[in-house]
């Protein structure tokens, strides 16, 4: 392991400046940022992104100008759906434009061994929020309907922001050691930074059904949150001199937490009786260091990774419980290694060029690739995908289109041979994929994606409403009889 701390220190010590100290006060410069004059360090150390998402960022607004809208976002390396919404709601994105109300029904389903069909409503509208989803089920046989998730908040803005939320809801406390994640965590920082009480509709996630609220003062927060199930949690939250200091109960087990940030240094940690995490960040211009500890089961589990950018390209290293990964992305090349729990290595070699990209894997004897295209027809984005697999013992991950917009990935455990399609504009993206190694029942998905402002909805209100109707009034008795 010399090598490795080798390479640490050379990177560290490679003439990088430190970042000034912040004199204004943290408040008054937030009122004047938007996302498009918004200091890259403000971007990771204020509000949690990564630094693959910085630089995507940046770079974005180097060539195409200012950004109008979150969806812009939507896409970049490094940003997820819920950094994107966070984004939204803490930093704006024109300061010319007030703040809309939101509100968007959302359509999705999927065909792969069966049918699969999700409806989601979420909005706000004043001080209110809300939003509900149910999803049905069909394998050969008649739909199976889950049981719905909704939920219902209000806001009061004063000397004191409050927030109540009935139904399914999320608290996030510390590094989520007790209180679970609502979302997948970004791989390059083990920092959560998403906290705090939410409604939710999504199924991933620890979530709580009751009634939760919150409080907000000038030196910290209130939380409190009665579920069904567990009972009683909440938390106690001190904010100050650029420190965050709680205490909190979930599901009848204490919880203590901590931030604390320092110019260019973050510390943050989370202990209970059997769990205990503590991490330590680092920034230095082009280089991010970060090491983490997390203690559980009378076992510490370590982690150090370090990110940093020179003229070859972005960087990126990771070392974990004896296993390391690798990233490197240069202009005309990317490759990516990684060391599995069975000790093999897992290599990407990527070739991107104008709108295609090849992509060659290698994984302890099993090979394969897959070619990906994009291109835009008018208001039409479609996106393309050709993948090949050889399988030995090991499974490989080739990046393949789906109808959510991002690119996903599909685990390949035999030997494949298939053909991935999307296309999407504006509110209508689907997704088809086929297995030609198998039949055409189990080789063949689809997945379809729908979604619109509740606004644009209102002039079809009238319809709707009798429609609904008539369809009540026909399950209620036999009309063929009443005619």
């Amino acid at each position: 392991m010399k090598w490795w701390w080798y390479l640490f220190c050379c990177n560290i010590l490679c003439g990088q400046s430190f970042l000034e100290e912040w004199t204004p006060a943290r408040s008054t410069v937030l009122d004047t940022l938007t996302i498009n004059n918004c200091p890259p360090e403000y971007l990771w150390q204020w509000f949690g992104l990564s630094k693959e998402a910085v630089y995507a960022i940046v770079e974005y607004r180097e060539y195409m100008g200012h950004i109008m809208d979150p969806i812009e976002l939507v896409g970049l390396p490094g940003l997820s759906k819920q950094e994107i919404q966070n984004l939204a709601e803490v930093l704006a994105f024109s300061r010319e434009r007030p703040k809309r109300n939101k509100s968007q029904l959302t359509y999705s389903g999927r065909l792969r061994g069966g049918l699969r069909m999700k409806i989601q409503c979420t909005g706000n509208h004043d001080h209110f929020e809300w939003g509900g989803s149910k999803v049905l089920n069909a394998a050969n046989g008649p739909f199976a309907s889950t049981e719905p998730l909704a939920f219902f908040g209000i806001k009061q803005k004063g000397a004191v922001t409050s927030k109540w939320i009935m139904g399914q809801h999320t608290l996030v406390l510390g590094e989520g050691l007790l209180s679970g994640s609502n979302g997948f965590g970004s791989s390059s920082t083990r920092e959560q930074f998403s906290q705090g009480l939410r409604g939710t509709v999504s199924s991933y996630g620890t979530r709580r059904n009751g009634m939760g609220a919150c409080s907000q003062y000038r030196s910290g927060r209130i939380y409190i949150s009665l579920d069904e199930g567990t009972g009683i949690g909440g938390a106690l939250e001190y904010t100050g001199h650029e420190s965050t200091l709680g205490f909190g109960q979930i599901h009848g087990a204490g919880t203590a937490y901590f931030k604390r940030q320092w110019k260019s240094h973050r510390w943050f940690g989370e202990f209970t009786t059997k769990e205990q995490a503590l991490g330590w960040n680092w920034w230095r211009d082009d280089l991010l260091l970060e090491s983490y500890l997390h203690r559980k089961e009378e076992r510490l589990h370590t982690a150090l990774s370090m990110q940093w950018r020179d003229a070859r390209g972005q960087w990126s290293l990771q070392l974990f419980e004896g296993r390391f990964k690798v990233n490197w992305q240069g202009e005309f090349l990317r490759y990516q290694c990684v060391a599995s729990d069975e000790g093999t290595l897992r290599h990407r070699l990527s070739l991107p060029w104008e709108h295609r990209a090849v992509d060659l894997h290698f994984h302890d004897g099993t090979y394969g690739g897959s070619i990906r295209s994009s291109k835009r027809i008018g208001d039409w984005q479609l996106q393309s995908a050709v993948g090949w697999v050889h399988a030995e013992t090991a499974p490989i991950w080739l990046s393949v289109p789906v109808a959510t917009g991002f690119i996903g990935a599909k685990s390949v455990y035999d030997d494949f041979f298939g053909y991935h399609f999307k296309a999407n504009t504006g509110k209508w993206s689907t997704s088809l994929s086929y297995d030609f190694t198998e039949q055409f029942k189990e080789g063949f998905s689809m997945e379809w994606r729908y979604a619109t402002a509740l606004d644009q909805l209102r002039p079809m209100a009238p319809k709707i409403r009798i429609a609904f109707f008539n369809y009540r009034r026909l399950q209620k008795r036999n009309w063929k009889y009443d005619r």
